[in-house]
């Protein structure tokens, strides 16, 4: 990158996450985030799961998933978000951590099945679908993109809380949180510009680990 996130920029508002469904093609017989975890334990490298490009954050959850549980499913990577998830409807893959958008008419119309979320809150639009936290028992089981508001370093700190305290006010308006969870995503009542930043360093950890153990580090 030709800029340094800690540096160069002083983050205002963490304000949304975007959580990823974990689904199946209905010919896998579990029914549970559980049973799938079994099911693929006892078929290592045999079943597959698909993602939008090399290292995109549905390609990273899966690896999560592999470490956290010691399975080892192969990833697909795919050019496209609806391809790699109208893939795993037709059977060409088993698995994939899919986005809430390009998954939820499919599951809906029960071409795929819905086991899990990656956040560690349900989503309003699949209130009987579990997070992983909570089917798998790992309460720090946490796969999720996430939108987060920046200025420039420098920026005077009364212009900084300004623009932290309207985003804020903006994201608890009903309407505004409605309209977020309306297309799969789960709106966050920001922490103060500390607690961002300390998010930012945690979740470089968590995905900086992942990155390195799969020996991409530096390939992208």
């Amino acid at each position: 990158l030709t800029y340094d996130i800690h540096k160069d920029f002083i983050p205002l508002s963490l304000y949304v996450k975007s959580p990823f469904i974990l689904v199946v093609n209905p010919s896998i017989p579990a029914k549970t985030a559980n049973e799938f975890i079994q099911y693929a334990k006892e078929r290592p490298g045999k079943l597959s799961f698909s993602s939008a490009n090399l290292m995109s954050a549905p390609h990273l959850a899966g690896e999560m998933l592999n470490m956290r549980f010691g399975l080892n499913i192969v990833n697909v990577p795919y050019k496209d978000t609806n391809q790699s998830i109208a893939d795993v409807a037709s059977g060409t893959v088993q698995m994939a951590f899919a986005e809430a958008g390009a998954s939820q008419s499919l599951i809906k119309d029960g071409r795929i099945r819905a086991l899990a979320v990656s956040s560690l809150n349900r989503l309003s639009t699949l209130p009987d679908v579990p997070p992983l936290a909570e089917a798998a028992n790992v309460p720090d089981f946490e796969a999720v993109s996430w939108h987060a508001l920046f200025a420039k370093a420098g920026t005077p700190q009364p212009i900084a809380n300004r623009l932290h305290d309207e985003m804020k006010r903006i994201i608890a308006e009903p309407d505004i949180q409605s309209r977020i969870r309306s297309i799969g995503l789960i709106p966050v009542d920001t922490p103060p510009m500390e607690g961002i930043q300390r998010y930012i360093v945690s979740e470089e950890a968590k995905w900086g680990g992942i990155v390195r153990k799969l020996g991409l580090a530096g390939s992208q």
